[in-house]
């Protein structure tokens, strides 16, 4: 996972203001979605399940088995006319079949597309036969996997998200499917209910905001020293508030020291950090974030 995390950078020149803004989203809803011939499964429900897949297999009793996925992040927090500069889809492997020959994660001529969803779906009731229709603009490929537990990290869906953002009445997720759908081909995925929090999937965006919403943006500034640190990082902020918060995440996007900063100088304990790179994020009373980065030695 990338350094933006849910965080927003406010850039400065000598006239102009603008902001670059960067959130790590969480998966809203996720569900395969299952045709499989003689068992009635697709008008069944599968929200409930640890894996999302595209896949297409031998059917238990003859005829085929297909699977599709469906994904969606709420991206209602990034307003109508932002420009996404970057958005980066993490899916990590789904290795828990207990079928063969699926058993150990994916399989076969398996390269996969992205769709953007185009019709609503609920995550508790949708089944193959009532998917939502989806649109071939701006599809994203997922190649063919090298290993059967490769996860596919920081996917370029910039142009996917675009449309998104562009269009929220007629944008609901991504549809995973595969490119050919021919026995025998799966490439699966840890869903949101997967048990390991680490490997349920994020989508992480990098936005600017319209003109005329930066516009009216008060940065709160702040500095940090020293940088590199070993044991304490302070902060120092440029106006006063009632009450700031801040997450400290490591490069992998987890988040190790949750606290907030009530005065203007506030010093923080980093003493039990691992050694290495870091970024802070703050966030003060106006929902307005400033992120920085720092090493702990």
């Amino acid at each position: 996972m990338n350094e933006f995390l849910l965080s927003a950078s406010l850039l400065f020149s000598s006239s102009t203001v603008w902001s670059q803004l960067f959130a790590t989203l969480p998966a809203s809803a996720d569900c395969p979605i299952v045709y499989h011939d003689n068992y009635n499964s697709e008008n069944q429900n599968y929200g409930s399940a640890a894996f999302i897949a595209a896949f297409e297999m031998p059917g238990t009793q003859g005829g085929i088995n297909t699977n599709r996925a469906l994904i969606a992040f709420n991206l209602s927090s990034i307003p109508v006319g932002s420009t996404v500069l970057s958005a980066k889809l993490n899916l990590y492997a789904f290795t828990d079949f207990t079928i063969a020959p699926f058993q150990d994660g994916h399989y076969g001529s398996n390269q996969s597309k992205l769709s953007r969803i185009a019709t609503s779906w609920n995550e508790n009731s949708v089944t193959w036969n009532t998917q939502p229709t989806v649109s071939a603009l701006n599809e994203t490929i997922l190649n063919q996997s090298a290993a059967p537990n490769q996860d596919y990290l920081n996917i370029n869906v910039t142009a996917l998200v675009q449309d998104m953002v562009d269009n929220p009445n007629s944008s609901f997720g991504f549809r995973l499917e595969l490119v050919n759908e021919v026995v025998t081909a799966n490439l699966s995925f840890c869903s949101s209910e997967f048990s390991n929090t680490s490997k349920q999937p994020s989508l992480v965006v990098e936005y600017r905001l319209p003109t005329a919403s930066v516009s009216e943006l008060n940065a709160s500034q702040f500095t940090l020293f020293p940088n590199p640190a070993a044991q304490m990082l302070h902060l120092c902020f440029e106006n006063t508030a009632a009450k700031r918060n801040f997450v400290i995440y490591d490069m992998q996007g987890k988040a190790v020291l949750v606290s907030n900063a009530e005065q203007q100088e506030t010093t923080i304990d980093i003493s039990n950090l691992a050694s290495g790179s870091y970024t802070i994020k703050v966030q003060d009373a106006l929902e307005i974030f400033t992120t920085q980065k720092f090493v702990k030695q």
